[in-house]
């Protein structure tokens, strides 16, 4: 394999592509590739500009994971405080209250970018199945889906499988699979008209590979396995990799 992601089409909201869906069994390296293709997006001069925002909601809440990423954050204001000085933003949600403060964030997103058109947003929600399922989608996920292209919010979903939702399955343009089950092979082919367990055992072989589906072109690419996350050294707050926060 030689082919390496584009974090800026996975990314970045280009007011083109839609969201995007990254989709793997635990531990065939979702979370890792997301959190290492984050550190570099994150980078100064990586391509983002000064006005883009990181934003990832982590019901997890396991150590070593994002927060390698930025301290997390606990409440929806914290988080909103945190979006608009800091580039990257961390959010731990208590699952009893995950829908209600999810929603407030997506609304208060959606507010900043009226705000400040300039301002554009990575939204990466783990677990995106806790709140997402084939018959039920909450109305401000819903609202990120079908008009976060026009506000400059791109989407990114986690699971462990791919989500089959007509809101979100309408409102995506990429698709990373990772190791995934062979009755969703199966669901993608009679889809899609393509053989997804054939391009499924490469994601088996190769450990922390995956694959780059394009779904507005029907396209499979194979992607080299991800770099592991790397622990950032000892930072003042609002300070990661030599960028500051702004606003």
């Amino acid at each position: 394999m030689t082919n390496q992601l584009s974090l800026e089409r996975l990314y970045h909201p280009d007011g083109k592509s839609l969201g995007a869906i990254v989709a793997g069994l635990s531990g065939s390296g979702k979370t890792t590739a997301v959190i290492s293709t984050l550190q570099q997006a994150n980078k100064k001069g990586s391509g983002f500009g000064e006005h883009h925002r990181f934003v990832v909601v982590d019901p997890k809440m396991q150590s070593g994971d994002y927060d390698l990423l930025a301290e997390p954050t606990y409440d929806v204001d914290s988080a909103l405080k945190s979006i608009q000085k800091e580039r990257m933003t961390v959010y731990w949600p208590e699952l009893e209250f995950m829908e209600a403060d999810v929603s407030e964030l997506v609304n208060g997103i959606f507010d900043m970018a009226d705000q400040n058109p300039k301002t554009s947003f990575s939204f990466i929600l783990d677990e995106a199945s806790i709140l997402i399922t084939p018959t039920r989608i909450p109305p401000a996920l819903k609202r990120l889906a079908v008009q976060g292209r026009a506000k400059r919010i791109k989407p990114i979903f986690i699971s462990q499988r791919p989500i089959v939702n007509r809101w979100t399955d309408a409102n995506l343009s990429t698709m990373l699979l990772f190791n995934t089950l062979p009755v969703d092979h199966d669901t993608l082919s009679r889809r899609w008209g393509l053989d997804f367990n054939e391009h499924g055992q490469t994601t088996r072989d190769v450990p922390y590979s995956f694959i780059f589906f394009d779904m507005e072109k029907a396209t499979f690419t194979p992607m080299e396995p991800v770099e592991l996350p790397k622990k950032p050294r000892k930072r003042k707050r609002g300070v990661l990799d030599g960028f500051t926060g702004f606003f």
